[in-house]
């Protein structure tokens, strides 16, 4: 048979693929065509249909397991909402969908680190995407500690931590901290029109640094040149990132 000449890929991955491939362009659809943002987010929560489709007690591990997908899935549509030219909107499209197809179905731990960090990286970009929210400093800060203590959460558990309920929560406080400094600072970097905040770039440095010694420990290969080097990278880019921005105060 055709299908089973290629192990591991039958037709249940083509039509996988497939119905992927055109809620993304539903969505894209939705936001760029039919001016559906808020719609197309609906859309995004209701595809997890299957987080309540279980017995009552598991509906809150269930919710909390998937709210990375969630984070993601919502971000990508506000960005692309937010973008100023069509081909942006494509590329954040396009990015979801790789989300949805390869980087989501993964369950190594490299991979795993990725869509912590991914999804709290747009989900910050997102908020600091969205003016009227910006105004809305204590929304902002709720936002951005459940953003941040999902990605922790999804992080740790990948690794039988023991402690990834106090290790969450304690992130998500860290980082809704900095994200209330940054709100008297806020600053941006423009490309193509779009505005990248400045803060959600420094909190991705911040999270690949961590995640990184965090990583070499769980492994049993962490040794004080790892801790120089990601101490040093992260400490050189975090300087090049306050030195360029345009700081000024606003109480």
């Amino acid at each position: 048979r055709f299908w089973g000449k290629k192990p591991g890929f039958d037709m249940g991955d083509i039509l996988h693929i497939a119905v992927n491939v055109v809620f993304v362009a539903v969505i894209y659809a939705m936001v760029e065509y039919w001016s559906l943002a808020p719609l197309a987010v609906v859309l995004v929560i209701l595809s997890k249909w299957r987080v309540l489709a279980v017995q009552p007690r598991f509906w809150l591990p269930n919710v909390k397991a998937n709210l990375v997908d969630v984070i993601v899935g919502v971000s990508s549509v506000a960005l692309t909402y937010q973008a100023s030219h069509m081909w942006l909107s494509i590329i954040w499209m396009a990015l979801y969908a790789g989300w949805l197809l390869f980087l989501k179905p993964q369950s190594e731990d490299l991979w795993v680190g990725l869509q912590a960090f991914w999804a709290q990286f747009l989900g910050v970009l997102a908020i600091f995407m969205i003016s009227t929210l910006v105004h809305q400093p204590l929304v902002v800060c709720a936002l951005v500690w459940l953003i941040a203590w999902s990605a922790a959460r999804h992080f740790f558990s990948n690794y039988e931590e023991p402690h990834y309920r106090s290790l969450g929560l304690i992130w998500g406080f860290l980082m809704t901290q900095l994200v209330w400094i940054a709100l008297h600072w806020t600053q941006y970097y423009i490309i193509f029109n779009m505005k990248f905040a400045l803060i959600a770039i420094i909190i991705a440095i911040t999270s690949a640094s961590t995640g990184s010694v965090y990583h070499a420990y769980k492994k049993q290969t962490l040794q004080k040149s790892i801790l120089i080097e990601n101490g040093l990278f992260a400490g050189a880019l975090l300087i090049v990132i306050l030195l360029t921005a345009h700081w000024s105060a606003r109480l």
